[in-house]
């Protein structure tokens, strides 16, 4: 068996053409990457945290203090490095809970995507609170331009039981 080696000048020409593919195939308009976005969420005893898109380049934390049923949030300032805009809402009264009266109560906080239409100037994201004793949730959307919390709409997947 007789193994034939490419000639110099054979060589010379693939590693040109090679090379002009590369040059021309990155300035080739292409698809852009697509982007990954990804919310997190992140309870303990006293408190539940969670991340949610303000817009698209930016993202809230938003926090539930069990104790007071304050959903308060911040949004990073990526120039200063610091936190600045402020959101709270008191999420106890759309949860029918009576003030007061329940000890301990838990809560799950879940951030979920949403596009609203029109002049609507929510945030593309909702935060679902869900009082654990019962199931009832109430989805909250997020102002995009103004530190607001808004209630949009509550959920009972059973007969809520009455708070005494």
């Amino acid at each position: 068996m007789h193994l034939k080696f490419p000639s110099a000048s054979s060589l010379a020409w693939a590693a040109a053409l090679v090379a002009v593919g590369v040059a021309v195939g990155g300035r080739l308009p292409g698809a852009a990457p697509p982007k990954a976005a990804a919310a997190t969420a992140l309870a303990d005893a006293s408190f539940a945290v969670c991340t949610a898109p303000i817009d698209a380049t930016t993202e809230g934390l938003f926090m539930l203090d069990f104790e007071t049923g304050d959903l308060t949030g911040s949004v990073l300032n990526q120039n200063a490095g610091t936190f600045g805009v402020a959101y709270r809402y008191n999420v106890l009264k759309d949860l029918d809970f009576k003030a007061g009266k329940v000890k301990n109560p838990k809560f799950l906080l879940v951030p979920g995507l949403a596009s609203f239409a029109g002049n609507n100037r929510l945030a593309p994201a909702v935060l679902y609170v869900t009082d654990a004793a019962t199931g009832v949730t109430v989805a909250y959307g997020i102002g995009a331009q103004d530190p607001s919390i808004v209630p949009l709409g509550k959920a009972k997947p059973r007969a809520a039981a009455a708070r005494p």
